[in-house]
């Protein structure tokens, strides 16, 4: 399966684990866990295909559970500081936004996100190719602007539910 053990640009299964072979990443670096491309030399931290739901149905679909590196995880680096998280979670947008997952998507440090995610001619996400985020999704609704929607009473306070193992427990 493409980013998990197959290289997401060439579709190879021929790649190199760096920490198999003694190399740590750089103690600023998001994961501990990449795989390198043999043939294309791609880069891409792999996901575990048991934490996908339907893989058969919806390959690109959600995880079980937030990425252990997530940013929208609870108690992630990224939330210690809540101005700056507030700040991310603002350029997201408050209504509609959606954010993706970054498992299995190439490495790309040029690029704005640090991921090389699948874009149109126009520099548009392209939606089908992409995996929505599971710690953005349980997050939802639970942001100031978002409890200020109607309906808004029925969103519940923290700590925040995963409400896909609540259903698939």
């Amino acid at each position: 399966m493409k980013g998990a053990d197959q290289c997401p640009s060439c579709g190879s299964r021929r790649w190199l684990s760096p920490a198999e072979h003694g190399l740590t990443p750089p103690d600023d670096f998001y994961s501990a866990d990449v795989r390198c491309c043999v043939n294309c030399q791609t880069i891409w931290e792999p996901f575990d295909p048991a934490e996908m739901l339907d893989p058969a149905r919806e390959p690109l679909g959600a995880f079980r559970h937030p990425c252990n590196n997530c940013a929208f995880r609870k108690g992630s680096p990224e939330q210690c500081d809540p101005e700056s998280f507030a700040k991310l979670r603002a350029q997201l947008g408050w209504h509609g936004a959606s954010f993706y997952c970054h498992k299995g998507v190439p490495v790309d440090p040029a690029s704005e996100d640090g991921f090389r995610y699948p874009k149109d001619a126009s520099g548009n996400p392209i939606r089908r190719k992409l995996r929505l985020c599971r710690g953005y999704l349980n997050q939802l609704g639970s942001f100031p602007l978002d409890r200020a929607l109607p309906g808004a009473s029925a969103i519940p306070d923290e700590p925040w539910i995963d409400p896909i193992s609540e259903v698939h427990a």
